[in-house]
């Protein structure tokens, strides 16, 4: 495991035997002790890992507009030097990235991911008890990579009906990211990460009614089946998709651009209602209807690979799970999605 075997105790015990040479230890007065741990040889896939770390960009779009404001690769590996759990964690995205890029061993790099992942979970749940200021830009640099290795993730699959499980269960991990953040919102904003932030929550705020959504925004508002607060609930996740969709169709062109869209895309499941979660997982119609117009903006992303075709199998298994009743709500959806296509 990457970070494992590292530390050394603060006092430790050792043999003088073990680490003097025959001519020092005769005339030294310390008394044998000491014992160093095994040297392994050097992990030479961990290697090729952390390297594609510092030299690659790994294929995803910026953190910002601005290029003096770019997350760079320097101050990801600064904190995993410090961090175990974001060390293999990295490591586990790097490896998952290139599955995606050299084919011909994609299962062996995806063996790979697998494993560190695990590892990176296992040391953040034992060790992460407190979010500080020494350790929160570390804690949020963990959260955006198990986030984009979950919803790469979801696309592991032949079964289409499935799919809309998967894609919950992403959007119910992510939004652990906002209990994370929430603990410590004020030092993670005054932190040299700040700026990131501040770029994702100049997008994420933004609610638009318009011409997308406002026959679907009606269906639900006017819906028996739900109460008040599902119907808020609802609205409040369509009218965050709504600014999307206008940049979508080119009637908007102003921040149109896929820094912007990743960014929004990326936002939507920490921002809507947690009930949202609930109704989707429980197959309410007009939640899964909501998800369907959401099923656009990632196949408008579609070439970013971590997002791939998840939008195609996203709007697929909502249409699977839904009473045909439904299915004429889901005719914009799927012309827009043929059109971006």
């Amino acid at each position: 495991m990457v970070g494992e075997g590292l530390a050394t105790s603060s006092s430790p015990s050792f043999s003088l035997h073990s680490c003097a040479s025959p001519s020092s230890h005769q005339s030294s007065p310390v008394s044998p002790s000491c014992e160093f741990p095994t040297i392994q040889d050097a992990n030479m896939v961990h290697m090729r890992l952390f390297y594609h770390c510092v030299n690659g960009d790994l294929d995803l779009p910026p953190s910002s507009e601005n290029p003096d404001k770019m997350l760079s690769s320097s101050m990801i590996v600064k904190a995993a030097l410090s961090y175990p759990f974001l060390m293999n964690e990295m490591l586990a995205f790097a490896a998952l990235h290139l599955a995606h890029t050299e084919p011909a061993k994609a299962q062996f790099y995806k063996h790979h991911a697998v494993g560190l992942q695990t590892h990176a979970l296992s040391i953040f749940n034992r060790e992460m008890t407190k979010v500080t200021r020494e350790n929160c830009i570390a804690i949020l640099m963990f959260t955006w990579f198990m986030t984009l290795h979950t919803l790469c993730g979801t696309t592991e699959t032949e079964d289409t009906r499935s799919y809309l499980d998967r894609f919950v269960h992403y959007m119910q991990l992510h939004r652990g990211v906002r209990a994370v953040t929430t603990e410590a919102w004020h030092m993670m904003i005054e932190s040299e990460m700040g700026f990131v932030l501040e770029e994702g929550m100049r997008i994420i705020e933004k609610l638009e009614s318009g011409p997308h959504t406002a026959e679907l925004k009606s269906c639900i508002q006017g819906s028996e089946g739900l109460s008040d607060d599902e119907k808020s609930t609802c609205t409040d996740a369509l009218e965050r998709i709504q600014w999307f969709l206008t940049r979508a169709d080119g009637s908007e062109e102003k921040d149109s651009s896929l820094v912007t869209t990743f960014l929004s895309l990326i936002s939507w499941p920490v921002i809507i209602d947690a009930d949202f979660l609930r109704l989707a997982s429980e197959r309410t119609p007009e939640a899964m209807l909501v998800l369907s117009y959401y099923a656009i903006l990632l196949h408008l992303c579609r070439n970013v690979w971590v997002i791939g075709r998840s939008g195609q199998l996203l709007f697929q298994s909502v249409r699977l799970h839904l009473d045909e009743k439904w299915h004429e709500w889901l005719d914009w959806p799927e012309k827009m999605m043929n059109t971006l296509s």
